[in-house]
C-alpha cells in the first residue's frame, strides 16, 4: 500500500506516523491471503481509533471556545455595569453642584470670613493637640527617669535623659518658644538630679583623700591619692562628663551669677565645700563681709586657684584626656571665679550708694581679672569679664570713669606746674620729657582708661570708652585754646612760653595717640564696623 492510500484513509499525517504505519504493514505483509486479511482488519482498527480521537479533540475545542466566549461576555457585562455606575455618580455630582450653586453664588464676604475663621480654629486645634502630645511625651519621659532613679538604675536614667537632650536638639529651631523653654527646664532639672545621683558617693571619697584641705598645709605623704580612690573618682567623673549639657540649653535661672551646668560639671562637686566656706565668710560673717574690702574675697579666690590647681589637674588628667577644648584647672578656676562674680553682684546695690566704694570695688574686680590672665586662665578671664557688659555694671562704671576723667583733667590743668616741662634745663633730654606736665598726665590718664576697658569681652562697649577718649582729646584741645586766649594780651609770654609749650604738648599728644591707634584694642574696636560721627 502506497503512502497516497494511507493519506486517503487517515488524512494528513506527520512523517513519524507515516513511517510507523509503513513499518507495521511491512512486518505483517505475506504472500498468502490470510496475511492480507489480517492487514485489512488492522487498518480498519486504526481508522476507527483515529476517528474517535478526532471526535474527542473537536469536543474539547468546542468546550474551550464556549468557555472563552462566556468569559468575554461576563467581562463585557461587568464593564457595562461599571460604566452605568459611573454615569450615575456623574449625575449625582451634577445634581449636588446644581443644588449648591445658589448657595455658593449667594455667599457674602462675611460668610467667607466666617468660613476662614472656622478653618483657622480647626488648624489651631490640631496644633494644640500636637502640642499636648509632646507635653505628654515629656511627662512620660520624666516618669521613666524618676522610676530609674528610684530603682537605682543609673544607666537607664542616663539613657532616658539622653532622649530629652535629643528632643532639645529637635526643638532647637522650633517656633514653639514656650514648649522649647519648658523642655530645657525639665532637661536641666533632671540632669541635676541624675548628676547628684551619680556623684552621691563623691563626698565620702573626697573626705577619705583629705579634700578640701589645701595640699600646701598637708603632709606630703597624704597628698598622694591611692589608686582605689583615684579609680573611683575617674569613674564618677567620666559619667559626669557624659551628662554635660549643650551650650544652647539654658539653666533654670539664667542669671550671671548662676553658671551653666556644662561649664562646671564635674568640678562643681569639688567646689561645693569651698563654696560653703566662701558664703559663710563673705555673705554672712560680719568680720569678713565688708563692702570696703572687696580685695578680701578676690584674694581668697586667687589663693584657692593657686593652692588646688595642680592637685585638681593631677586628679582629673585621665578623665579629661579626651576633652581637647577644656581642662580641669580651667573649670575649677571658673567655678571659683563665678563665686566672686556672685558676691560682687549681690553687693552692687549697696556699692552704688557710695561712689568711692563702687570705684574701689571696680578697681579690685579689674585687678582680679588681670591676675587671672597673668596666671594663664585667659578663657576664665573672658568668661568672668562678661559681668562688665551687664547694664547694671557697665553704665555706673562708664559714668564713674567719665566723671573721674573730667575731674582729673580739671585738676592737672589747674595745677601751678601744669605747663612746666620735666628736665627743661637739660638740652639733651628726650622729646617726651620736654612735654609739659599736663600733657604727660593727660596721656597717662588715657592709657589708664585703655588698660581698664581692654578687659571688655566685646567691641561695642569698648567703643563707648573710645568715644569718651575722643571727647577728652577734643576737650583738651579746647582747654589749650582757652589758655592761649586768656594770655594772648601778654605778647612776650605767649611767644616765649605759651606757644612753644602748647606746640610741644600738641606734638607729644598727637604722636602718642598715633601709637595707641595701632594697638589690638583699637583694631578690635574698628573691626566692629561702628562709625563715630
Amino acid at each position: 500500500m502506497s503512502s497516497r492510500s494511507i493519506d486517503h484513509f487517515g488524512g494528513a499525517l506527520s512523517d513519524a506516523v507515516r513511517l510507523n504505519v509503513c513499518r507495521n504493514i511491512s512486518s505483517n505483509l505475506s504472500s498468502d491471503n490470510n496475511g492480507t486479511e489480517d492487514l485489512l482488519k488492522r487498518i480498519e482498527n486504526l481508522l476507527e481509533e483515529n476517528a474517535f480521537v478526532e471526535a474527542e479533540r473537536r469536543v474539547q475545542a468546542d468546550e474551550a471556545v464556549r468557555a472563552f466566549v462566556k468569559g468575554r461576555s461576563r467581562l463585557v457585562q461587568e464593564g457595562e455595569e461599571t460604566l452605568k455606575e459611573l454615569e450615575e455618580s456623574v449625575a449625582q455630582v451634577g445634581d449636588c453642584l446644581r443644588t449648591a450653586k445658589p448657595f455658593l453664588t449667594g455667599l457674602h464676604e462675611e460668610d467667607l470670613t466666617d468660613a476662614e475663621a472656622t478653618l483657622k480654629e480647626v488648624r489651631t486645634a490640631e496644633t494644640q493637640l500636637e502640642y499636648l502630645k509632646w507635653l505628654e511625651l515629656f511627662h512620660d519621659q520624666s516618669d521613666r527617669i524618676r522610676s530609674s532613679l528610684a530603682c537605682d538604675s543609673t544607666s537607664d536614667a542616663m539613657a532616658f535623659l539622653q532622649t530629652l537632650m535629643d528632643w532639645c536638639e529637635h526643638f532647637r529651631s522650633s517656633s514653639c518658644i514656650r514648649l522649647r523653654d519648658y523642655l530645657h527646664d525639665i532637661t536641666v532639672y533632671w540632669t541635676t538630679l541624675v548628676c547628684d545621683h551619680v556623684a552621691r558617693e563623691l563626698p565620702a571619697i573626697l573626705a577619705r583623700i583629705g579634700f578640701p584641705r589645701p595640699p600646701s598645709v598637708r603632709n606630703p605623704e597624704t597628698n598622694i591619692v591611692d589608686s582605689r580612690s583615684r579609680n573611683e573618682i575617674a569613674d564618677i567623673v567620666t559619667l559626669l562628663l557624659r551628662l554635660r549639657l549643650p551650650d544652647y540649653i539654658k539653666p533654670l535661672s539664667p542669671g550671671v551669677d548662676t553658671p551653666f551646668l556644662h561649664e562646671l560639671l564635674p568640678l562643681k562637686y569639688f567646689i561645693a565645700p569651698l563654696e560653703k566656706r566662701f558664703r559663710f565668710h563673705f555673705f554672712m560673717s560680719d568680720k569678713t563681709n565688708r563692702l570696703d574690702k572687696p580685695e578680701w574675697y578676690f584674694t581668697q579666690i586667687l589663693s584657692w586657684i593657686r593652692d588646688y590647681g595642680d592637685f585638681i589637674d593631677d586628679l582629673f588628667q585621665l578623665s579629661f584626656r579626651g576633652e581637647a577644648l577644656r581642662s580641669s584647672k580651667s573649670d575649677f578656676a571658673l567655678g571659683l571665679a563665678v563665686l566672686g562674680r556672685s558676691k560682687f553682684l549681690s553687693s552692687l546695690s549697696q556699692l552704688l550708694e557710695d561712689g568711692s566704694l563702687f570705684a574701689h570695688a571696680m578697681d579690685e574686680l579689674l585687678t582680679f581679672a588681670k591676675t587671672l590672665r597673668a596666671l594663664g586662665y585667659e578663657s576664665v578671664q573672658r568668661t568672668f569679664c562678661t559681668i562688665l557688659v551687664q547694664p547694671e555694671v557697665f553704665h555706673p562704671w562708664f559714668a564713674a570713669e567719665t566723671s573721674l576723667a573730667e575731674s582729673r583733667a580739671d585738676a592737672f590743668l589747674a595745677s601751678p606746674t601744669a605747663w612746666n616741662c620735666q628736665y627743661q634745663e637739660e638740652d639733651g633730654s628726650p622729646e617726651d620729657a620736654k612735654a609739659p606736665e599736663c600733657a604727660q598726665q593727660f596721656i597717662t590718664m588715657l592709657k589708664g582708661i585703655t588698660d581698664r576697658y581692654s578687659l571688655l569681652p566685646s567691641s561695642l562697649p569698648q567703643f563707648d570708652f573710645l568715644s569718651l577718649q575722643l571727647d577728652l582729646v577734643e576737650d583738651f584741645n579746647e582747654r589749650l585754646k582757652s589758655h592761649y586766649e586768656a594770655n594772648q594780651e601778654d605778647t612776650e609770654q605767649c611767644a616765649r612760653i605759651i606757644l612753644p609749650t602748647q606746640a610741644t604738648a600738641t606734638k607729644f599728644v598727637g604722636e602718642v595717640l598715633a601709637d595707641m591707634a595701632s594697638t589690638p584694642v583699637r583694631a578690635s574696636c574698628f573691626s566692629g564696623q561702628v562709625i563715630i560721627i
